[in-house]
């Protein structure tokens, strides 16, 4: 099975628990076919009011593992080309972000085996760009930031940022070992949090 047909049909079942989780909350999402519209960050739309778009990133390459932070793409390669990441990408329709973190599963090597729990932070798109531009943090900056990693040789995994504290609330992110090579600001799930962008709807607290 190719790397692509093995992603998807991971998150295939893992849209499936999800769906489980949704309607235990009482959350009854549409969840979106239509491929023009997920690549436009709509993964899943909400019946009751239909300016909500949501997309759903899963960290389903830390399964069994339960990460403090989540990476959120502002650059990456395709084609020989760089590309807009979906943090800053305005043609997204994204409203919200619903990122899967905690992923525990029965079995690593067959997720057909069952999901035993995950946390589930919803993220305002809006809100979270405007704390960025509080913080001198504009799609501008970003883009510098990035344009300056990107063309610096002696790259790192970990790059500081002065508008942002790394052990409490972010950095850049460089992930070398991915094809797409892309560019992330990893955020503490914490920070935005206390921050009001964000807020944990699963498992309640």
């Amino acid at each position: 099975m190719s790397h692509f047909k093995r992603d998807l049909n991971k998150e295939q079942l893992l849209g499936e628990y999800l769906d489980t989780i949704y309607d235990n909350l009482n959350l009854h999402f549409e969840r979106n076919e239509d491929l023009n519209l997920q690549h436009r960050g709509v993964d899943l739309i909400y019946p009751k009011n239909d300016a909500v778009f949501i997309d759903e990133k899963a960290q389903l390459d830390y399964l069994n593992k339960s990460l403090p932070t989540f990476t959120f793409e502002l650059s990456y390669l395709k084609n020989g080309g760089q590309k807009l990441g979906w943090l800053l990408d305005e043609n997204k329709l994204t409203t919200h972000y619903f990122l899967i973190t905690g992923i525990y599963v029965e079995d690593k090597e067959d997720l057909t085996q069952g999901f035993k729990k995950c946390i589930i932070t919803s993220v305002n798109r809006k809100k979270l760009l405007s704390h960025l531009e509080l913080r001198n943090l504009s799609k501008k900056r970003l883009l510098e930031y990035d344009a300056d990693l990107r063309n610096f040789e002696d790259k790192k995994l970990k790059n500081e940022i002065e508008e942002l504290c790394p052990k409490t609330e972010g950095l850049l992110y460089f992930s070398p070992q991915l094809s797409e090579q892309p560019i992330n600001l990893q955020l503490r799930l914490k920070h935005l949090i206390e921050m009001g962008v964000a807020k944990q709807i699963f498992p309640l607290k």
